[in-house]
């Protein structure tokens, strides 16, 4: 009795993930995706805080170390103690700034693009990743339960705790 329980146990885990494999096979290994948000802030505030990578930890709760390379590029080792390259590939000041991982070795990869816009009131923020997710699992993941917005709303919200904490303290 236990024996055939825990073969159905086996069989239905089995076929779960060969579908999730399949299904993440299917999907495309690049993808794009965008999110804006408007803040009370000038455009130079915010590029300066992107650009600041070296303050990241500051207001950034998900990072715990960066290691600066040279004036355009570092190291990041997040709370989980991965660490990730990333490198400014484009850069235009107060209006757009392109960061990318600049690693081969993960199972994903590509880059965001900061799009600052000066808007009635403040600046309008959009982000945009130019991702890749190179295995199949993680790409069925990333698409259908994370979702490929999920750390740009993050990174959204920590840049507005932070936007509304500098304006308090001055």
């Amino acid at each position: 009795m236990i024996y055939n329980i825990l073969m159905c146990i086996f069989v239905f885990l089995f076929i779960f993930v060969l579908i999730v494999y399949l299904v993440g096979k299917s999907l495309p290994v690049e993808h794009v995706a965008s999110l804006s948000r408007v803040f009370l802030s000038s455009p130079d505030i915010i590029y300066g805080k992107i650009k600041n990578f070296k303050d990241y930890p500051l207001w950034r709760p998900n990072l715990k170390f960066i290691e600066p390379i040279t004036e355009i590029s570092w190291k990041e080792t997040d709370s989980h103690k991965n660490v990730m390259t990333y490198s400014f590939i484009r850069d235009e000041r107060n209006r757009l700034i392109e960061s990318k991982i600049m690693n081969e070795d993960k199972p994903f990869g590509g880059s965001w693009t900061f799009d600052l816009k000066s808007v009635s009131g403040g600046t309008e923020l959009t982000i945009t990743e130019n991702g890749k997710v190179f295995s199949p699992i993680f790409r069925f993941v990333s698409k259908f339960i994370f979702g490929h917005t999920s750390t740009i709303t993050t990174y959204l919200s920590y840049m507005e705790k932070e936007l509304e904490s500098s304006v308090k303290n001055k």
